[in-house]
């Protein structure tokens, strides 16, 4: 039996840690312009504030998961000894870890219910736009309001008719935006990360979404839903 160098098995686990270390910066980015993380409207910001501490406690209980794991097989790997002592049929500890993961889903659970109900409210939508999804692109109409506006803007004589465009959005600034989505052909998915999150248009449904932005800008947004073989453009 060859002997084990003592330096190198602590270089194992500290080898390992700056790898999962290595690995998770470089999944961070200056330039992203569907980053969730930097939220640029009010839904955007809701979304954000309750991932944070989503986050966090998922990464905490994974560290101590994990690191109990790497305890449990590092000390009590077999050497020949004899068998240690079972923890099996102990009711308070089979209690605990009950509880436990039940406390942890019941807090996270009551704001992540509050935040969806007010993305779903659209009471306070001071403008409306029609989005229709299609393959492979969006249509956007902007309906002439009942004062004669659309989304804000007062058109002349000659513009006084729904605007029709595809393929990009523009809403004002500081404007509560009612989208409301469907398909003309197959489900898609509607995204915009820095402004709101998804939702999907059905054909046949009609699908609410309120977008705004605090700050002008070009904010990328895509289709989440494989939606065929040119889904990516």
């Amino acid at each position: 039996v060859s002997a084990v160098n003592p330096r190198r098995r602590r270089r194992i686990p500290g080898l390992a840690a700056a790898v999962g270390a290595a690995i998770a910066l470089s999944a961070c980015a200056t330039d992203a312009p569907q980053d969730t993380w930097q939220p640029a409207g009010e839904n955007a910001q809701k979304i954000h504030d309750l991932q944070w501490p989503v986050f966090l406690t998922a990464g905490i209980v994974g560290v101590l998961v994990f690191g109990l794991l790497a305890v449990t097989v590092l000390r009590f790997r077999d050497k020949g000894q004899a068998m240690p002592e079972q923890t099996h049929g102990k009711a308070w500890l089979e209690y605990l870890f009950i509880a436990i993961p039940a406390v942890i889903l019941t807090t996270i659970a009551i704001p992540t219910v509050g935040v969806v109900m007010a993305l779903a409210d659209t009471d306070d939508t001071e403008c409306v736009i029609n989005v229709t999804g299609q393959q492979w692109w969006w249509e956007y109409d902007y309906p002439v309001a009942a004062d004669g506006t659309i989304c804000g803007f007062t058109p002349s004589a000659a513009e006084a008719s729904p605007i029709i465009t595809s393929g990009q959005v523009v809403i004002p600034t500081g404007t509560k935006v009612l989208l409301r989505g469907t398909s003309r052909d197959v489900i898609h998915s509607y995204w915009i990360p820095r402004l709101n999150g998804k939702r999907d248009m059905v054909p046949g449904r009609v699908h609410y979404l309120r977008l705004s932005s605090e700050t002008p800008g070009i904010y990328a947004g895509q289709c989440t839903e494989f939606c065929g073989l040119s889904h990516a453009n």
